[in-house]
């Protein structure tokens, strides 16, 4: 089969099978549109690989054309009370699609499904009125992943979540605003819990009191990959209870930016067994020079690929202690971005040899200036990179033409 249209067909049948995918990229390439063929082919590629591969940062930085964003403009209209999500590809075909709420996305859906190959759905508002007929809709079995980004009560996510046949939903994002401890409840005991790897939820409840005490309280949870818990309002009580539980035993990525951590809830962290951890984001969590010394002493470290500690209000010795450990030598992705390590911990940086596998490094706004620069093209250890990212910084044009000299178009000024 070579006929493009009669592909995409096939693909909107069987929007799993990644092979129906490819050769459609064929066809399409051999009907005159190569640069579409191309983003199909690495749309797929990625979608098999984690985000610190260095295929991915390859493209996000340094091929345009093949991500996302460049295709956008040609995506067609939708009806009123649908939009194209951010990101609207899964797998170079546009697949993620915002509902204003459920009974818009049931209007449409017949026609929404016929024409994409529609997986991801954000439901801007959940209403009771309408969960049980959504719930009822045969267009959920082809649901991956659902949003519903402004929370819900208890009986709308008792309906909303109790269809029986969500045999592909994987991923479930819950907003805050709406979300009651009654509604974290009815959350992991819904049908389609179990299947869950990746969960994501926002919590206005001081101390995190809904979604992360009903995980920490699962003797069997779901085996859960990626978990997000960003702006949870964490504490170090209910941190400690957290990592020490069963939710987290399989969990590679693990997002738990933007909570006020501190020292204390790191340590936590840091005698945590995490043993399939491979990607750490703690953006904007205060962690205080012993909390990224606990980091540096934890167990997991030699096995993350991403470390993610932006905004922290790092210092200098903050980078000494980071890495003048081999622990960080497999790291892949070091995001440091918004600090104050200076010179001087630029210049640490540069001089770690343990850092020489990094393929991408973030510093950008950290009060860096000529010398932090210069130790940074000069630094042996960083041909591997990718990318790096000096925006923001202090830099003068003759130090920065001796970076560009260095990294070429792999350093961001």
């Amino acid at each position: 089969m070579t006929d493009p249209d009669a592909l995409y067909r096939a693909i909107l049948a069987a929007p799993d099978d990644d092979t129906l995918r490819l050769v459609y990229a064929d066809a399409v390439e051999e009907a005159g549109d190569p640069r579409r063929a191309a983003f199909v082919r690495t749309q797929v590629q990625l979608a098999r690989v984690p985000e610190w591969d260095p295929a991915w940062v390859r493209v996000r930085h340094h091929e345009r054309d093949l991500m996302p964003g460049a295709w956008v403009r040609d995506l067609p209209a939708l009806p009123n009370g649908l939009d194209w999500a951010r990101d609207p590809f899964r797998r170079g075909l546009p697949a993620h699609v915002e509902a204003e709420d459920a009974g818009t996305f049931l209007t449409h859906a017949d026609d929404l499904f016929e024409q994409f190959p529609v997986e991801a759905l954000v439901l801007r508002n959940s209403q009771l009125s309408t969960a049980r007929q959504f719930a009822a809709s045969p267009w959920v079995a082809r649901l991956v992943r659902l949003a519903v980004t402004q929370g819900m009560g208890a009986p709308t996510a008792r309906w909303l979540l109790g269809a029986t046949h969500y045999e592909r939903l994987r991923e479930l994002h819950i907003g805050a605003v709406l979300t009651t401890a009654e509604t974290a409840t009815a959350v992991v005991r819904s049908r389609m819990f179990r299947q869950l790897t990746t969960l994501s939820c926002r919590d206005d409840r001081a101390g995190g009191q809904t979604l992360v005490n009903e995980l920490t309280r699962l003797a069997d949870p779901p085996q859960l990959k990626v978990l997000d818990l960003s702006g949870c309002r964490l504490n170090s009580e209910r941190m400690a209870r957290l990592v020490a539980a069963p939710a987290l035993a399989a969990v590679e990525e693990l997002d738990l930016s933007d909570n006020n951590l501190r020292a204390e809830s790191l340590r936590a962290l840091a005698e945590a067994r995490l043993p399939h951890l491979k990607s750490l984001h703690l953006l904007r969590t205060h962690p205080e020079g012993q909390g990224v010394a606990a980091v540096a002493r934890a167990g997991f470290l030699p096995q993350l690929r991403s470390l993610s500690l932006g905004g922290c209000f790092l210092n200098p010795p903050s980078a000494v202690a980071l890495v003048r450990t081999a622990a960080v030598a497999n790291l892949r992705v070091l995001d440091l971005r918004d600090n104050a390590l200076g010179d001087r911990g630029a210049t640490t940086l540069a001089n770690s040899p343990h850092l020489k596998n990094l393929v991408h490094l973030d510093l950008a706004s950290n009060l860096i200036e000529d010398a932090g620069a210069t130790a940074l093209a000069e630094s042996p250890h960083f041909d591997g990179l990718i990318h790096l990212d000096l925006h923001g910084n202090l830099i003068t044009p003759a130090a920065a033409a001796r970076l560009r000299k260095r990294f070429g178009d792999r350093v961001f000024l």
